[in-house]
């Protein structure tokens, strides 16, 4: 055991870090508000201050404390609040850092939190400013979720803001707060220095990484002979790190990784430091994959799979008939066996799949309840309705085969994504029994007196499933540590967080956080996407500023990493391809002006059908063209509903939409039988069982085998999946693009509606940077084109089909 000197300071950096590390946000005695770009409301102002430097917020409110100074020391040493979050030992105080940058005009800021009351006369005076223009300050807190304000002097009078620099927030007295996560300064703790890997070879990948360890408050050093640190391979296999890939400093307690001949795959290693005293740190896990390429997440083509109506690979765990459930919204005995039987027989790889998202996994009731029409009994089948918080339903298989499933997946290289319902549980659910004041009952949106928009937070989508208020501390963090129990246990890779905009921030924030936190510092990303339900008006800027900026408000550094491309879909994808009552320019430019609205790095996902959407090839088909066809027939749930398309129309309106989509940006969805154009209106008849390709029809067959090509070629070609969006030719039926991640390295994909072939001469050389005489491949199967000396691409573009070249 050797003493360590490395103590407050960085204790002090691990307790006010505001990003990936301990940080927060929540509300307490005063609102806040921070905005973005254009004015719009936006947690995230478009700019990313350095991680532990709060940015500019120039939002006032009403100060209810006495202005007063409360010294020159710029350390505040904390008062007794008696919150249960500060552990057994209630004196006990960390020292936290907070770091402002004032907007123009504001002076004398202070940190003013719950634990002295949000008293402005006791409040922490920050000292500054430095060169920068920074205000600092250290604070001795309460371990625990702390909620705190940035109060400002701004001509004469107090500001009250949220920390713009801060990813947490607390609600305390129903107000909204920053909050800032300070931990246990008793306990050692791990922090990453450095890590990497290599893989020059299958079978020969290598991972090193360096930590530094924090001495806890008692000094007592570290205690190398109590370290542990264990890897769990992409087989779920365990294994001690050796003396040589595990090396420790006697003296500094500093951790050197290096591991070597790792197989391709999912990967993770668990280090645990230990003190002299006896304490341990927070296990720090540093998970990584060993690919050939490695991932991001724009590479990602996303597949959905609604579990129980994909493949039934396990008969003996189908629940038979509910009780006067109508058939088409009862279980019909998909199962995790099946989608992991798809996996292993390259199903997705066939599709160029890189990402599955899971509809939820947690046990549902038993029992049918009322659908929205009031009339027919459905049941939870889809997931949404959980009774068990940690519990995998028994129905589609089990804890066992979900484990069993992610490896599956792991070995080709796929990752998965769980569905994680923030805003409700059904009335069944443990936790509503248990705790009733963490939910909201009463308000079924929809209904009198209780709207979608005005009770966007608060509203019930249905009687039975009660709504979780975030705004309760201990709610929040409960379904916050729900989610990282799940990525944790069952090695998942991400969330798609459900009705994003129904929630209050606070879900998504302090999610983000925690997820990031725990399973990002070994240097994989953990993808956050989110639901953000909005849509398409027909009409010039700022006409659809509301649409772009609600979705984009939950996007940021502190928030998701990207969302549905919701706008697109109403705007394009059903208009300009199903319908076809817009065209190609129309697609064209809606295109740019999404990219041009989301935030800097959002991965969006543009989608053309899912499973709350009638089925594309059932919108292609009914499109008004004779009396039969009503365009209002695939909203139908229940009677009158969408039939088999009578013709081929639909399906060849299908391809060129898939062209189209899985040339975009972003990481697009496909959903579970789109890939054949299945047929089906709203839900549930767009929720039928899947089929393999034995069972199709000559045209679901020939979209299949297009639809392989066309991920084949997003998977092969790097522009289709990284490059910028590049426009190069448009009239009504015909769109010509490129992707194009630097000079020479560009894709062009072409697609065509039009009944007869359409010959283009695109400019290729300037735009792209492919040089003349370039020869050019059709990954679909085409002739190959070679760039002329005027550096122009002419070919042609088959009927109702699509071209996508690159070298």
């Amino acid at each position: 055991m050797h003493r360590s000197s490395r103590l407050a300071p960085v204790l002090a950096l691990l307790a006010g870090c505001s990003t990936g590390c301990s940080s927060g946000a929540t509300p307490a005695e005063e609102t806040g508000s921070e905005t973005g770009p254009g004015g719009d409301p936006s947690s995230f102002p478009g700019t990313s201050a350095p991680t532990t430097t709060a940015g500019p917020d120039t939002t006032a409110a009403t100060d209810t404390g006495v202005a007063t100074d409360s010294g020159e020391t710029g350390v505040d040493t904390g008062a007794d609040t008696g919150d249960s979050t500060t552990g057994d030992d209630p004196l006990l105080r960390c020292p936290t850092e907070f770091h402002f940058d004032p907007p123009p005009g504001g002076t004398a800021p202070k940190i003013a939190g719950e634990w002295q009351a949000f008293n402005l006369a006791t409040a922490t005076v920050m000292r500054g400013p430095d060169d920068d223009g920074i205000y600092h300050a250290t604070a001795l807190l309460p371990p625990g979720l702390q909620a705190y304000k940035v109060v400002y002097d701004l001509g004469g009078e107090p500001q009250w803001v949220l920390d713009p620099g801060q990813g947490r927030r607390k609600y305390l007295g129903g107000l909204e707060n920053s909050a800032v996560l300070v931990p246990d300064c008793r306990d050692p703790a791990l922090v990453v220095e450095s890590k990497s890997v290599q893989r020059p070879a299958p079978g020969q990948g290598s991972y090193a990484a360096v930590a530094r360890y924090v001495d806890g408050l008692a000094g007592a050093g570290p205690e190398p002979a109590a370290y542990t640190a264990v890897l769990r391979d992409s087989s779920g296999k365990e294994r001690a790190l050796s003396a040589a890939e595990l090396k420790i400093d006697d003296t500094t307690g500093d951790v050197t990784i290096a591991v070597a001949g790792l197989p391709d795959g999912k990967h993770r290693i668990t280090v645990t430091a230990a003190a002299g005293d006896g304490r341990s740190a927070a296990p720090l896990r540093l998970i990584f994959w060993v690919e050939a390429e490695p991932f991001q997440w724009d590479d990602a083509l996303i597949y959905m799979v609604m579990t129980d109506r994909f493949v039934d690979g396990d008969p003996g765990n189908n629940p038979g008939a509910t009780a006067m459930a109508d058939p088409r919204g009862d279980w019909q005995g998909g199962d995790l066996q099946g989608l992991r039987a798809a996996i292993a027989d390259g199903t997705l790889d066939k599709l160029g799949v890189r990402a599955i998202w899971l509809t939820p996994f947690q046990t549902g009731p038993d029992e049918a309840f009322l659908a929205s029409d009031g009339k027919h009994l459905v049941t939870g089948y889809h997931g949404y309705w959980p009774i068990r918080a940690r519990e995998v339903d028994a129905r589609i298989g089990g804890a066992e085969a979900l484990q069993a499933m992610v490896r599956e997946a792991h070995k080709h290289g796929i990752r998965v994504l769980q569905d994680y319902v923030v805003n409700h549980v059904h009335e069944q659910h443990e936790y509503f029994t248990e705790h009733p004041e963490w939910f909201r009952t009463g308000c079924v949106c929809g209904t009198n007196n209780c709207d979608w928009t005005g009770h966007a937070l608060d509203c019930l989508f249905s009687p039975y499933l009660p709504d979780i208020n975030h705004t309760v501390p201990e709610a929040n963090a409960a379904f916050v540590a729900d989610a990282v129990y799940w990525l944790d246990e069952f090695d998942l890779d991400g969330l798609r967080v459900d009705a994003v905009k129904h929630v209050e921030e606070v879900a998504t924030r302090n999610l983000a956080a925690a997820v990031r936190e725990t399973f990002e510092p070994g240097g994989s990303k953990y993808f956050l996407m989110g639901e953000t339900a909005m849509g398409w008006s027909d009409c010039a800027d700022p006409c659809n500023d509301e649409n772009y900026g609600t979705i984009a408000r939950y996007i940021g550094p502190f928030g998701l990493d990207g969302q549905f491309d919701f706008v697109l879909y109403h705007g394009v994808s059903y208009r300009s391809f199903a319908y076809q009552e817009k065209g190609m320019l129309h697609a064209d430019y809606w295109t740019q002006h999404g990219l041009e609205k989301w935030p800097v790095g959002a991965i969006m996902t543009p989608y053309i059908g899912s499973h709350d959407t009638a089925r594309f090839v059932s919108l292609a088909d009914y499109r008004g063209q004779d009396a039969g066809h009503d365009p209002g027939i695939p909203g139908n749930q229940w009677d009158n509903i969408a039939k088999a398309p009578g013709d081929v129309e639909p399906q060849l309106r299908m391809r060129v939409a898939m062209a189209w989509l899985l040339g975009l940006p972003g990481a697009p969805l496909l959903y579970y039988g789109d890939e054949y154009g299945q047929w089906g209106g709203a839900d549930p008849n767009n929720r039928v069982m899947w089929r393999d390709a034995k069972a199709l029809g000559p045209d679901e067959a020939t979209t299949l085998a297009l639809v392989r090509k066309l991920g084949t070629a997003r998977q092969q070609v790097a522009a289709l999946r990284r490059g910028a969006y590049v426009p190069l030719w448009a009239d009504e039926d015909t769109l010509v693009f490129g992707r194009k991640i630097a000079a020479g390295d560009a894709a062009v994909v072409a697609i065509h509606r039009g009944p007869a072939a359409k010959m283009v001469d695109v400019e290729v050389s300037a735009s792209l940077g492919l040089a003349a005489q370039k020869q050019l491949k059709d990954r679909l199967g085409g002739p190959a084109v070679q760039v002329s000396g005027l550096g122009k691409a002419a070919f042609s573009v088959p009927a109702h089909g699509a071209v996508i070249l690159a070298p």
